[in-house]
């Protein structure tokens, strides 16, 4: 029984616990199936960030392709393919048998990963993971480089049971947006906003909801604000408007006096 635990460590020595779900200030960058978090090790100043992407056809959100920056306590960039299927057994791992697994960028040549590329991965109980697999090495700076340029990855697994291949598609979009903040390690940075609209405008006396805004009446229209926290927590905003408006056939515009200033992000007032 001691030989084969020793020989379990040793496949899993280089994997490292998965950081989703165990309360990370996790960021999505809006509009895409990515998310982020940006951040370091409070004592040893590791970066330990990392960015997820969900597959596009698993609509639970339990499928996904993982990029951390550490493993555990120590700088190491590797990727983690998590599934909603065993990617293999416990016995399979005990012998050094892994799934083939073949990846693709955008149109660019399938690249097949090499058995050295391929790692298991362990909770932090030491479990074996058999619903993920890590991949190591240069390609993982590959699979970075393909996903910045906003390709989508597609990863095809064969098992060592055989059955039907599972192929999984992982959309670059918002990848190189994600990436800079990760990258810096949790530094801080300006907040980005990416844009904001209004949404139902409302007739302050009758609550009727109109698509535009009818002149000399007051109306109340909801601000939607989308943004990057780029690793800040914004405290405040300035907002300043302008009307457009058509009059005899002619398009005008009209600058509203005064700027609008907008509460405190992210506070909860007991008033």
């Amino acid at each position: 029984m001691s030989e084969r635990r020793a020989m379990k460590r040793t496949l899993t020595l280089l994997a490292c616990l998965l950081g989703v779900g165990t309360g990370l200030a996790v960021t999505r960058v809006p509009g895409t199936s990515t998310s982020y978090s940006a951040q370091r090790d409070p004592i040893t100043d590791a970066n330990t960030g990392l960015i997820s992407i969900d597959e596009v056809n698993d609509t639970y959100g339990e499928t996904a392709l993982t990029i951390r920056c550490s493993d555990r306590d120590r700088p190491d960039l590797w990727a983690t393919l998590i599934s909603t299927h065993d990617l293999f057994s416990e016995d399979q791992v005990l012998f050094g048998m892994k799934p083939a697994i073949t990846i693709r960028w955008g149109d660019d040549p399938p690249v097949v990963l090499r058995d050295s590329d391929l790692i298991s991965v362990v909770n932090s109980r030491e479990d074996l993971q058999t619903r993920q697999i890590g991949v190591q090495g240069p390609v993982v700076r590959r699979i970075v480089n393909g996903l910045s340029a906003g390709k989508r990855l597609v990863a095809r697994v064969n098992r060592v049971s055989g059955g039907q291949a599972l192929t999984y598609t992982f959309p670059g979009v918002g990848f190189a947006t994600a990436r800079p903040p990760v990258t810096a390690g949790g530094a801080t940075g300006a907040p980005k906003f990416t844009q904001w609209y209004f949404t139902t405008c409302r007739d302050a006396v009758s609550g009727a909801a109109r698509a535009g805004l009818v002149a000399g009446r007051a109306h109340l229209c909801d601000l939607v604000i989308e943004m990057m926290p780029n690793g800040a927590q914004p405290v405040a905003a300035e907002f300043r408007y302008e009307l457009e408006y058509r009059e005899n056939g002619r398009a005008g515009k009209l600058t509203l006096p005064g700027a609008a200033q907008a509460p405190a992000f992210g506070r909860r007032g007991t008033g």
